[in-house]
């Protein structure tokens, strides 16, 4: 389960950098037809912000959570002794999994829904919204699986920060 976990995470990672170089390309191209020719790509801002971003944005979050890259607010919580501080931890983990478990739920709902009744944003283009639920929801549905991971390691893993090792499960 770890390693299969690891390997779509580091999917998730992947695409994410890969949307940042699709959002790179498309606003240099865009930039570069606007200019010099006079034809700016017309759907290159709802495509970024409707899809693109979507994926930059949600579908590393589990990869993030295991390098512990998410911001922490632990001032306080490192003067706790090393039980305290891991049962806070798993505390945070189980309750952020059930919020982010709703959400991703919620998300998988609408994409389904969007899916069988052809959703569409109806602009100067067509764009189908299921793609966008369905992003929003694998990254969440990565993210929740993280964190109920993290609260069955053990104290030394969970301790472990990005920072001082690999980016392993």
């Amino acid at each position: 389960m770890g390693k299969v976990l690891g390997a779509c995470e580091n999917g998730g990672r992947y695409l994410g950098i890969a949307a940042t170089v699709a959002i790179m390309a498309i606003i240099a191209c865009d930039v570069i037809f606007r200019y010099a020719f006079n034809a700016p790509l017309a759907w290159a801002y709802e495509f970024i912000g409707l899809y693109v971003m979507a994926a930059l944005f949600f579908l590393p979050l589990g990869y993030v959570q295991r390098c512990h890259g998410n911001i922490a607010v632990d001032l306080f919580v490192k003067l706790l002794p090393v039980p305290a501080r891991s049962a806070f931890s798993r505390l945070g983990n189980v309750l952020a999994a059930c919020v982010f478990a709703i959400a991703c739920g919620a998300f998988a709902m609408k994409a389904l829904d969007a899916f069988v009744s052809g959703d569409e944003i109806i602009g100067p283009y067509i764009w189908v919204t299921w793609p966008i639920y369905t992003i929003v929801a694998v990254g969440l549905g990565l993210f929740v699986l993280r964190l109920l991971v993290q609260v069955f390691q053990s104290d030394a893993t969970l301790q472990h920060d990005a920072a001082e090792g690999d980016h392993s499960v």
